[in-house]
């Protein structure tokens, strides 16, 4: 989920968009989760009718929720949460570090609020296992962390990138030190100047076969790695947000978990950093009227482009219709085949506007009894 895959699934405008939201769990096969999923479609199913589409229609519609739901593979392997969106055309779904609340919803766009920890608020990361035996990369935020397979993506080793041709070089480099040919690599600096140069190579290779894996994310990337590593990588990086600290050690001897925590002991401060100071702003801009609890102000300064930071409550909804064109906005006490959720509007057009959207449970709201606050730019 990059910032340019969520502008596409939020510029979606069209019916029915359905959108999906169910908790799972990293190991087992997930029986529940599926068992959910199914409950969901059912309900999908229903409220397609009730807008009124067609027995066999709903079925062709909805069939790539059916494969999904049978494909056993697939939910062997999940995280904390899974996120699945439908409409004409469109088919997408994600497994994400975060344990949603269950949603099911058929709507004219798709409802994105529960993934705005993946952008702000929770603190998402990234880290990199790197020895030169395996390469693994773990996704994470402050609760959770998932693995991502990268091994069809990234070499694995060292053996993977130079081959026989590094065997070969100090095979040969061994013999010459032994006798007669030692001055095979007189002016190169001996085994070790080969070694680190056939290790430079790898790690390049590993960093060019990421950057397509990470590209588009700037979220921090924290690398496990024995120390002598870490400045070998550093000189070939071109990520743009790689942390200045490595975890350090063998990361093959660690597992995910230990890993995560490590990680996050580095960068909590950081991230934390930047929740405190946007409370503490609100509270600030508060005394000189630059905040509101209105939905129907926040509606209209989100597009005028003048929503600095949004702090809604999570798991919570206002409903109401917007009509854009003729800037009418309607709070409704209840959803209706008709309405949706205004917060999501709201998140999901400040957010693309550069505006910092957090997800905070009740007792961290700053005004008590609001669902949804905003700062604004002026």
């Amino acid at each position: 989920m990059t910032r340019k895959i969520f502008k596409e699934l939020a510029e979606v405008r069209q019916r029915p968009c359905i959108s999906i939201y169910i908790p799972t769990e990293r190991a087992g096969d997930n029986k529940k989760a599926q068992i959910r999923f199914k409950n969901h479609i059912h309900e999908v199913k229903n409220k397609l009718q009730e807008q009124g589409m067609q027995g066999r229609q709903i079925i062709e519609f909805t069939r790539p929720l059916e494969m999904l739901q049978n494909d056993t593979e697939i939910w062997r392997h999940l995280s904390d949460g899974l996120a699945v969106f439908l409409s004409p055309g469109k088919f997408a779904y994600s497994t994400f570090p975060i344990r949603f609340k269950d949603y099911a919803g058929v709507s004219t766009h798709f409802y994105l609020l529960p993934l705005m920890p993946v952008f702000n608020g929770d603190g998402r990361f990234f880290i990199l296992a790197l020895s030169l035996n395996k390469v693994r990369l773990f996704e994470g935020t402050r609760d959770h962390v998932m693995e991502i397979g990268i091994e069809d993506l990234v070499p694995q080793s060292l053996h993977d990138t130079v081959g026989s041709d590094y065997e070969q070089k100090s095979l040969q480099f061994r013999k010459g030190q032994s006798g007669g040919d030692r001055g095979l690599y007189h002016g190169q600096g001996g085994s070790k100047d080969f070694k680190k140069d056939e290790i430079v190579k790898h790690l390049r290779e590993v960093d060019r076969s990421l950057n397509d894996v990470l590209q588009g994310y700037g979220a921090p990337l924290v690398i496990a790695c024995v120390d002598y590593i870490f400045p070998l990588y550093r000189s070939v990086n071109t990520y743009g947000n790689v942390y200045p600290k490595n975890i350090p050690g063998n990361p093959d001897e660690s597992h995910m978990h230990d890993l995560h925590h490590q990680a996050w002991q580095l960068l909590k401060d950081g991230f934390q950093k930047h929740r405190k100071n946007a409370l503490n702003h609100y509270r600030f801009l508060s005394s000189k009227g630059r905040t509101t609890s209105i939905i129907v102000d926040i509606m209209h300064a989100t597009k005028e482009g003048r929503v600095d930071t949004l702090f809604i409550e999570k798991n919570q909804h206002l409903w109401g219709v917007f009509d854009k064109d003729k800037d009418d906005i309607r709070v409704q006490n209840e959803k209706t085949l008709e309405n949706h959720c205004l917060m999501d509007w709201a998140a999901k057009s400040a957010f693309l506007q550069g505006a910092r959207v957090y997800l905070l449970e009740k007792e961290e709201m700053p005004e008590n009894g609001s669902r949804i606050l905003a700062t604004l730019r002026y």
